[in-house]
């Protein structure tokens, strides 16, 4: 019988393994009747496309996000929230993949690293993780739906090679979160950053930012660009740049504060408005802001 934690104090060895077992026992049964709810929403989600919906990827990352935040918000006691977000991790991996077994993408950038630790971290034990040799080959398996995810590692200020550029304004491939979300990966991998990419409709997760691509004319003080995009947009951070061959403008990336999908246009004004010289705007994605440090 479950004990209070007064009660526990109490207990010999024995009885305290008791207790665990006990307690295992339980939640392996709410894991079993989750499972058949997740079965559930499977065969209902199979119903709708019989009847002629759209086959879509079992990722909802904006769904995840609040589940995750409200795990951190509900937690006490001295189990690590980490771990803790790792259980429900495998928990969301597993179950997707009872909907539709899926690929995750990775590639190297130009410095040879890679996000693997955190794409097995966040999507799983199960899913396959496959390494494309090229970063435009792994946004072609998105697209094409050879993969159903990819993790590319984020941008660095004044890399002279990304694989954002290479995504065209006709791709439904879209950044769709980024990684970590909740605690770091301790060992290989623990300093990563990463996005992940996808060919899903974007949804709101209640805290995020949204990535622009803005094409400018060419800065004479690419350290005066960042200053004219943080005055035009507090709390907005250009993650990178990138500038054609034999051209006079420039294609920026930037982190703008807010779930802004829809308002390119208004984004573009405003940009105007403040001097900048620019031309076409797109989203390149949005993604729920990870849960901070502090937090965990």
């Amino acid at each position: 019988m479950a004990q209070n934690d007064e009660n526990l104090a109490n207990l010999d060895l024995n009885e305290l393994r008791a207790e665990i077992d006990e307690i295992d026992q339980a939640m392996q049964a709410l894991i079993i009747r989750r499972t058949r709810v997740v079965q559930a929403v499977g065969a209902f989600k199979d119903r709708q496309i019989a009847q002629g919906s759209k086959v879509h990827v079992p990722y909802r990352p904006a769904r995840e996000a609040r589940i995750m935040r409200t795990l951190v918000r509900r937690h006490d006691g001295a189990f690590p929230k980490t771990a803790l977000i790792q259980i429900w991790r495998e928990l969301i991996a597993a179950g997707t993949r009872l909907e539709a077994p899926y690929t995750v993408a990775l590639c190297r950038d130009a410095d040879g690293q890679d996000c693997w630790e955190l794409a097995r971290l966040n999507f799983g034990c199960l899913n396959e993780i496959v390494e494309f040799d090229s970063q435009l080959e792994a946004i072609h398996a998105l697209e094409d739906g050879r993969a159903a995810v990819g993790v590319f590692p984020a941008p660095v200020p004044g890399e002279g090679h990304s694989w954002w550029p290479l995504i065209g304004p006709e791709s439904a491939v879209r950044v769709v979160s980024k990684l970590p979300f909740g605690g770091r990966p301790v060992g290989r991998g623990e300093d990563t950053e990463g996005f992940v990419l996808a060919a899903i409709e974007l949804e709101e997760s209640g805290d995020d930012r949204t990535l622009f691509v803005v094409t400018v004319d060419l800065p004479g003080d690419e350290a005066a660009l960042r200053k004219d995009f943080a005055k035009a947009c507090p709390g907005s951070a250009i993650l990178g740049v990138f500038t054609p061959d034999a051209t006079n403008h420039c294609f920026v990336l930037v982190d703008v504060p807010g779930f802004l999908c829809n308002q390119g246009e208004n984004f573009r004004r405003t940009l105007l408005d403040h001097g900048l010289k620019c031309g076409d705007v797109r989203v390149l994605g949005a993604y729920g802001v990870p849960i901070p440090a502090d937090e965990m």
